[in-house]
């Protein structure tokens, strides 16, 4: 997949941000730029995979939770004897 990042698009103040940023870091502005990048991909993919394991954890929660209504607690503590 080959696509072109077009920084004209980011407007003035982002472009003036981003320098200030790059001259506070010491840092090239391309760097910073692939630094916010990487980490916003990061981000973005970890979000993605805890809804994934939430979405597929609740059916497992469901079951656990008929498995309960139905038999009770299967941990000796919880039994009635």
């Amino acid at each position: 997949m080959s696509s072109s990042l077009n920084i004209r698009d980011i407007g003035q103040e982002r472009k003036v941000a981003l320098e200030q940023e790059a001259n506070a870091t010491g840092n090239s502005i391309a760097e910073v730029v692939r630094d916010w990048i990487d980490a916003g991909i990061a981000r973005s993919r970890a979000e993605r995979d805890r809804a994934a394991w939430i979405a597929s954890a609740k059916e497992g929660i469901a079951h656990e939770s008929r498995h309960l209504e139905q038999n009770g607690s299967s941990l000796a503590r919880f039994r009635q004897v």
